[in-house]
């Protein structure tokens, strides 16, 4: 099983990665297609536990996916990472090896099988799916992406005109500044259009220059049914919740796997821990809640370097219009699980530039934006050996005459992490997965005795703890939503002369609070000396325990 962390990972490298785990390492993990994308590829999933120790439907899961956008590769990355620091770790590393022998994960390492096939192999960017969407999505007028030089990217191009609303900054000429509102115009100053790099279809010089719309436009974090809006009222959401394939496959896990804990989906960027809320504030959510997200957004700030954030309070451009149908509505709102994203790569943070809230950034005066460009360029100068990003040069182009193309890198530089910088990515972020895990409710039988009552009879005493952090409900939201199955203890053996077979205790609490830990059941049991007395507690969210005493 050999990986490096030194480049993005396709399609069949990722594929080839996961059948040597399960080679190598054919106890603790296995592969599951399940389901097929638009274009008939596997989605894979990956689960990791120690299947000795039993089954992983019996242990709290631990789940994450990544590439819910196809030009996010990071996550992938972050995600096989994960999977190779568990494996190498086992047997070696005992946090490592009680978290595999006591829970469950699953991995989907890229859910935007096709669409990232294409990010990596072309110039090209897409938000999700190579799907045309909508179906009125043809060849329209206006600028589209194009690699018009040649060079394997698509940049922006500066183009010179006189009503233009750029000009270049004096601070650093490759940084393009807004023209004053009251700047009427100098013969001293170049006024320029920044457009994509591209090509006009239907180009008439007399007509305003306007992007053409695309044609794959859906988004897969749009697709979940909490909170799912038409298209009218969020762009990219497609014709019904979970209408495409892929995210189909994805709903449907998360239903068969009732023993998921916490979620994880892994986008880029801007470096921050993501939670709920979407679309309300903090008021709104369960302060219980509230505080196990803090607490947890602690430890992850300290593992990650990134803040842990509400989605509507620090991530929302405009808090009038939230953007709705994500995985975190899904998770957190209607299933309960303790739901998060990161965003990962933070190349304003590298470059020393305070992290904002997208409201901030919204009210951003431009000096303060052009403040910040020059601070990038800096960094890159420095740091990155200038490597991202591409000094303005001329160009002759067929349709707009001279131009100029350059720009930052758009695929490794701004939207993911040079290479340089990838495996500390996630390093950092692997550890979080692990945190996530040591937290979840854990069921034990803490004592379990038969004491001989006379005749054949045994008083019967089991001591049922959860011995995790959180309560056996994980979230209070689940059991708003009913979403948390109760704790049922049953005995087996002998025969049942008080008490019942199957116990429903309720739930029990965590050291996060929730109620008791434990509880003490009783039964009397008539049995033969030497018979095998055996009980056994269950909830999904926090397994199954199993303990054996014989009369006697």
């Amino acid at each position: 099983m050999n990986i490096s962390f030194d480049k993005y990972h396709t399609y069949d490298e990722i594929r080839a990665f996961l059948q040597d785990c399960v080679r190598e390492y054919p106890d603790l993990c296995r592969i599951e297609c399940i389901g097929k994308s638009y274009q008939d590829r596997e989605i894979l999933m990956v689960e990791i536990t120690n299947r000795k120790t039993g089954q992983g439907s019996d242990k709290p899961g631990i789940y994450a996916d990544a590439n819910t956008h196809a030009g996010e590769v990071t996550g992938a990355e972050v995600i096989l990472y994960t999977i190779n620091m568990l494996l190498q770790g086992y047997g070696k590393d005992p946090r490592i090896t009680e978290l595999v022998d006591t829970r469950v994960f699953y991995f989907i390492p890229r859910i935007t099988v096709d669409g990232t096939e294409y990010y990596l192999s072309t110039p090209y960017m897409l938000r999700s799916s190579l799907h045309p969407w909508p179906e009125e999505a043809d060849d329209k007028p206006g600028l589209y992406a194009e690699d018009i030089d040649g060079d394997g990217k698509i940049l922006q191009m500066r183009v010179k005109n006189p009503d233009g609303g750029w000009k270049i900054s004096k601070k650093d000429p490759r940084v393009m500044v807004r023209r004053r509102p009251d700047e009427l115009g100098s013969p001293d100053e170049t006024y320029y259009d920044v457009f994509m790099e591209g090509l006009v279809r239907d180009y008439d010089p007399d007509v305003t220059l306007k992007p053409a719309p695309g044609r794959y436009r859906l988004d897969f974090n749009r697709q979940y049914p909490t909170n799912w809006a038409l298209p009218v009222r969020q762009a990219g959401s497609g014709d019904y919740p979970f209408a495409e394939p892929e995210m189909k496959a994805v709903g449907d896990f998360y239903l068969a796997h009732p023993n998921i804990v916490s979620s994880m989906a892994y986008h880029t960027t801007g470096g921050v821990l993501l939670r709920p809320l979407c679309d309300k504030p903090d008021r709104s959510l369960d302060s219980r809640d509230l505080a196990i997200y803090r607490a947890l957004g602690e430890i992850g700030e300290e593992v990650t370097g990134y803040p842990l954030k509400s989605v509507f309070e620090s991530f929302t451009w405009d808090p009038q219009r939230p953007a709705v149908g994500s995985d975190l509505e899904w998770a957190y709102e209607t299933l309960g699980i303790l739901a998060f994203e990161t965003e990962l790569w933070d190349m304003q943070g590298r470059a020393g530039i305070r992290k904002r809230s997208l409201t901030e950034m919204r009210a951003l005066s431009e000096k303060d934006r052009e403040e910040d460009a020059v601070k990038l360029l800096k960094w890159n100068d420095e740091e990155m050996g200038g490597k991202l990003f591409n000094d303005w040069k001329p160009f002759r182009h067929p349709q707009l005459g001279d131009v100029e193309i350059g720009g930052w890198e758009p695929k490794v530089g701004r939207q993911n992490p040079p290479l340089s910088l990838l495996e500390d990515e996630c390093r950092r972020n692997a550890e979080f997965n692990l945190t996530r895990a040591a937290v979840t409710p854990h069921l034990v039988i803490e004592k379990f005795t038969a004491e001989p009552l006379g005749d054949g009879l045994y008083k019967v005493e089991a001591v049922v703890k959860n011995d995790g952090y959180l309560p056996t409900h994980v979230t209070y939201q689940a059991l708003k939503v009913r979403q948390a199955k109760p704790v049922k203890v049953s005995l087996e053996g002998g025969t049942l002369v008080g008490g019942k077979a199957v116990e429903d205790i309720g739930h029990l609490g965590g050291r996060s609070g929730g109620g008791d830990m434990k509880t003490k059941l009783s039964w009397v049991v008539k049995a033969e000396k030497g018979t095998t007395l055996t009980v056994t507690a269950h909830t999904p969210r926090a397994g199954k325990a199993r303990a054996e005493v014989v009369a006697g």
